[in-house]
């Protein structure tokens, strides 16, 4: 793991992911490891996860079974990944098609990369089940009902999804 001015990078090298040790991140970050107020809310959206390991691999993170059981594993002990994560990057979305049980490829004439999509009702159910450890994360550090409201925004915008729930009063 690693802080910069540009927010936390975490990095699991190869041998905690096939091994699925979380240790040494949860002892920084774990529910008991982290700050509350406004300590915690400076955390929100600075997270950047990457696996370490797979360079050789032609396959995208999301189609490595090992990585798929690893972010599954991560997800189940530490599911605060729309409250930490980088909106401003790719990471959320590569985590999150590792969690998805329906992943189809395709290809476009023309575009030199193939792209992938998963199932959206999978990912609207996945979305909403984590609004609820998010909230909890925007509860300990003291934000308000339209910070909450602003990033489940975000969160479904990130994902290409509409979002017309109206403001909290």
């Amino acid at each position: 793991m690693e802080e910069s001015d540009q927010g936390i990078v975490v990095v699991f090298r190869e041998q905690q992911v096939r091994q699925r040790k979380l240790a040494h991140f949860l002892k920084h970050y774990g529910l008991e490891a982290l700050p509350e107020g406004p300590e915690l809310a400076e955390l929100m959206g600075t997270f950047q996860f990457f696996v370490e390991g797979w360079d050789d691999v032609p396959e995208e993170i999301y189609a490595i079974p090992e990585i798929r059981k690893f972010y599954a594993h991560l997800h189940k002990v530490w599911p605060y990944w729309f409250f930490f994560c980088d909106l401003r990057t790719e990471t959320l979305k590569m985590m999150t098609l590792c969690l998805m049980p329906t992943l189809e490829a395709f290809k476009r004439l023309g575009e030199p990369e193939a792209a992938v999509q998963c199932d959206p009702m999978e990912l609207l159910r996945f979305i909403q089940r984590n609004f609820g450890p998010m909230n909890l994360m925007m509860e300990k550090a003291g934000m308000s009902e339209m910070d909450i409201y602003q990033r489940s925004g975000d969160i479904m915008r990130y994902f290409g999804l509409p979002y017309d729930a109206p403001p909290p009063e």
